[in-house]
């Protein structure tokens, strides 16, 4: 008897930008992904997406591996305070509702888990915002900040990279 191997879908890393570009601060995300360089990261089965403020992922993150979401974070801390933490702490830890942009990303993992095509993981990583007033630039706290976002995003997507096909 021929044993044929399972057919696997691609390993998928996702990284997610959602923010509205017109509240200075609160479009960090969108900013942050629109700067990155996909084929410099070296990865062919990256994905990045400008998520803008569309509350529906689920077509986006479907069966990913690794979803990264970009987003400015309330979390309470000074301006410029980077954070980076699982969607499972965020889900067992807010005893409020999150940001309407987190509460768009949970409902759609909702969705995805209850049929079976979630992300394998979700890490959310962000900046304390200093101004969330209308206005298309980000403030000095948060721009002197996407250095480190960037190495955050960087450090995930090596946590995978074994599984990754390079270019």
């Amino acid at each position: 008897m021929i044993v044929m191997p399972r057919k696997t879908a691609p390993i998928k890393i996702i990284i997610l930008g959602i923010g509205n570009l017109l509240l200075s601060d609160e479009g960090l995300g969108v900013h942050f992904v629109q700067m990155l360089d996909k084929d410099g990261l070296g990865y062919s089965n990256l994905e990045i997406i400008d998520g803008g403020i569309c509350a529906e992922f689920v077509s986006y993150i479907e069966d990913g591996c690794k979803l990264i979401v970009v987003d400015a974070i309330k979390g309470g801390e000074k301006p410029g305070t980077v954070y980076c933490v699982s969607i499972d702490d965020v889900m067992a830890q807010s005893t409020s509702p999150p940001p309407s942009h987190e509460m768009g990303v949970l409902d759609s993992l909702k969705i995805l888990k209850s049929i079976g095509i979630e992300p394998k993981e979700t890490i959310i990583i962000g900046i304390e915002p200093k101004n969330l007033e209308p206005g298309l630039e980000l403030s000095p706290e948060v721009v002197e900040k996407f250095s480190e976002l960037n190495r955050l995003v960087v450090e995930e997507i090596n946590k995978v990279r074994p599984l990754l096909v390079s270019i």
